[in-house]
């Protein structure tokens, strides 16, 4: 056992959180896991030394993925994800974040989890609490500090999932930053993708364009955001391996990271003008914002918009986000900056 162990166990007891043990193996081998954790020894609240297999609470291991290990912990104890940590030595398990939204830290292979990655976790989880606002209902009079965000196209099951307060988890749609929410300021982008997403993957289904709102305005400016370049690596969603996608986000949060930003945050880019797509004053590039699974379960609330509503929605002025890259707080790394000055043209670089 990595020697930071024992410690970190007596830690989360004295906190009064609830411990997991979850592992993707045999479960004929389930009870090797359990004797090798009853010879290793933690301190309980008392100060006296227990095996600290007596101090798990969820002894999830058996030959599954670590999302149905997550899920039956879940169905069992009624915790929500966002009240989970994985640590794993794996980057592909982060795909519990991609898809349920719990926090995930990566241990080092070598050094295994030690005090100071399970600091590091700590720290993720917390910010993901400080940003949280409950989900009291779709009505926006429910919330004291609404504020509109931009404008999403989607299916039908999407559009149910987020206007009852839950998080989007389709994995059909393209989508170049990974799984998550995909926002516009302007409504005719959304508009396009609502076309676009019925050839893309959703055929059979309805689509229609909704208001993204978040229901705390001030935790939104609170929560931490990016704007990245567009040669930021891309993830392609379309390859289905799950493993692969997961690792893919784990790299673009180090990468992040080294620009100051700390998950869970919004990311913000440009994207290419796409065929058939009309844009404003000769641009060759629209705004996207990208909500993952985290913040979309913390901050946002979903209006689906009727046709009419989305007529005039499509008349008036629409905010612009790089207008609001100081109001909102979002780091601009010099590489977009730069890359902005040769492909947007004047009047629209992005700049602090």
């Amino acid at each position: 056992m990595y020697p930071d162990v024992p410690g970190i166990v007596t830690d989360i007891i004295k906190n009064g959180a609830m411990l997991a043990i979850v592992a993707r193996t045999s479960s004929d081998n389930k009870a090797i896991y359990d004797r090798a954790l009853w010879f290793f020894k933690t301190e309980d609240f008392s100060g006296d030394q227990r095996p600290i297999i007596d101090t798990v609470k969820f002894d999830e291991v058996y030959d599954e993925e670590k999302t149905v290990h997550l899920g039956k912990i879940r169905d069992v104890s009624g915790l929500q994800y966002s009240d989970m940590i994985l640590f794993d030595d794996e980057p592909a398990n982060s795909i519990v974040t991609v898809i349920l939204g719990a926090s995930f830290q990566l241990c080092s292979d070598k050094k295994g989890l030690t005090w100071a990655t399970y600091q590091q976790g700590i720290e993720q989880w917390r910010r993901c609490q400080q940003i949280r606002s409950p989900y009291l209902g779709p009505g926006l009079s429910t919330y004291p500090e609404p504020m509109l965000i931009g404008y999403s196209g989607m299916d039908e099951d999407t559009v149910k999932l987020l206007v009852e307060g839950k998080n989007r988890i389709d994995t059909k749609e393209s989508a170049r930053w990974g799984f998550a929410v995909y926002v516009a300021d302007n409504p005719a982008v959304a508009q396009y993708f609502r076309n676009w997403i019925k050839k893309d993957a959703f055929r059979k289904s309805q689509t229609f364009v909704c208001e993204i709102w978040v229901r705390d305005k001030t935790k939104f400016l609170a929560a931490q955001k990016i704007w990245v370049p567009e040669r930021l690596r891309h993830t392609n969603v379309k390859s289905g391996n799950l493993a692969i996608i997961a690792k893919r986000q784990e790299e673009r949060d180090q990468q992040i990271a080294k620009w100051g930003v700390q998950a869970p945050y919004i990311l913000f880019s440009r994207h290419f003008r796409m065929g058939g797509m009309t844009l404003p004053n000769k641009e060759k590039r629209f705004n996207e914002m990208v909500v993952y699974t985290q913040v979309q379960d913390a901050l946002l609330l979903t209006v689906k918009l009727s046709e009419a509503e989305l007529e005039q929605r499509l008349k008036e002025p629409y905010m612009r986000y790089e207008e609001k890259i100081g109001e909102w707080n979002i780091t601009l790394p010099p590489e977009t900056i730069k890359e902005s000055s040769s492909k947007d043209p004047d009047g629209h670089h992005l700049q602090h």
